[in-house]
This record gives C-alpha cells, sequence and structure tokens, in this order.
C-alpha cells in the first residue's frame, strides 16, 4: 500500500490509500480514528471483502467512509449506506464520497438506527471496522443486529485486532456459516445468513 498524507496544525488531514487496485483519497478531521493514514485493519477488510452484485450495502460505523467507499466504487450499481454515531465522521464521509467521486448515502446514527428510521432492511451486506474501545456489547449489538437485517444469503463482514474469537463464537450461534481469515495479526471474518 502506498500512503501519500498532509495537513498541518488544526486543519483535517488529506490522506489517500491504494486499494484493490484504485487510488482512494480521504480527507480525516483531527481525533478520528486514524487521522494521519487508512489503518491496517480497515484495509484488510476493504481488500478482503465481498462486494454484492446488487442490491443494498451497509457500513456500520463507517468513519470518515473508507469501506462504503471502496465498495461504491468496486460496483457503482450498489446502493451503499453508511453510518456513524460520530457527526465529525459522517460530515467527513459525506465529503470523502463527493472526493471520490461515488454514490453512497451518509446517515447520523448509532448503529443500525438510522436506517431503521428510514424502514431499511435486506442488506446484501453488512461491514464494520467496530472499535476496540467500543467494547463487546457493541460488537455484540452489530452482529446480532445483521441478522435481522440482511437479505437472505447475505453476509456480515468484519475485521478484528484482536477479540475475534469470542465474536467468532457468537457468529457461529447465529448464522449459517461463518469464515475465517487471520492475516497481519488481524482476523476477517465472514458470516453468511
Amino acid at each position: 500500500m502506498h500512503y501519500y498524507k498532509g495537513g498541518k496544525g488544526g486543519r483535517p488531514s488529506t490522506i489517500g490509500a491504494w486499494i484493490r487496485g484504485h487510488p482512494f483519497t480521504f480527507i480525516v478531521p483531527l481525533g478520528l480514528f486514524s487521522s494521519k493514514k487508512v489503518d491496517k485493519g480497515t484495509l484488510l477488510l476493504a481488500e478482503m471483502m465481498e462486494i454484492p452484485k446488487e442490491g443494498r450495502a451497509l457500513d456500520v460505523g463507517c468513519g470518515y467512509g473508507v469501506l462504503g467507499i471502496v465498495m461504491a466504487k468496486m460496483n457503482p450499481s450498489l446502493d451503499v449506506i453508511m453510518t456513524d454515531v460520530n457527526p465529525k465522521a459522517v460530515e467527513a464521509a459525506k465529503k470523502n464520497v463527493e472526493l471520490n467521486s461515488v454514490k453512497a448515502t451518509v446517515l447520523l446514527g448509532d448503529l443500525y438506527e438510522a436506517v431503521d428510521g428510514l424502514g431499511i432492511k435486506d442488506f446484501a451486506t453488512i461491514v464494520s471496522n467496530p472499535p476496540l474501545s467500543a467494547g463487546r456489547e457493541v460488537v455484540q449489538k452489530i452482529i446480532e443486529g445483521a441478522a435481522e437485517r440482511l437479505a437472505p444469503g447475505g453476509v456480515l463482514q468484519m475485521v478484528f485486532a484482536q477479540g475475534g474469537e469470542w465474536a467468532e463464537g457468537l457468529m457461529r450461534s447465529i448464522f449459517s456459516e461463518v469464515d475465517r481469515k487471520k492475516k497481519k495479526g488481524y482476523v476477517v471474518l465472514k458470516a453468511y445468513l
């Protein structure tokens, strides 16, 4: 991966990454997770995630929008929705959607709150790189909530730096199949409905 970055003082950083053979640029306000470069877990999931051929995709806890933007770039016909509880992240993700010339909807809300408010379900995929600081309760809500919101045959895709074992166990108790890939100290879990 090649990164380029900029921004000084209190200004947002402008960072970039090559993902799936394409250049991406992101404006990142200081104070947001991974504000100097795209973190390794997000990069890994972005490279390994299955991108549906059609339907809706949801990036839960999108931060400044890497996963959702990559999906939208790789398949412009997807209906990509991104949500985050942090207004600063939502604002940045909206700017990054424009900056990367993709089509995606960015909504403010805690986990599934924003899409539930619109009555949206039947996602072909739900992706998330949950912050470790969020704790188990939040991760559990993402996993359990995904099962209720995925279309038949849909897939929940998550990446963990640590603690993936209990999340995998929870996924196996809910989903019909779970695929586990370990790489560079991270675990990517794909749970199929």
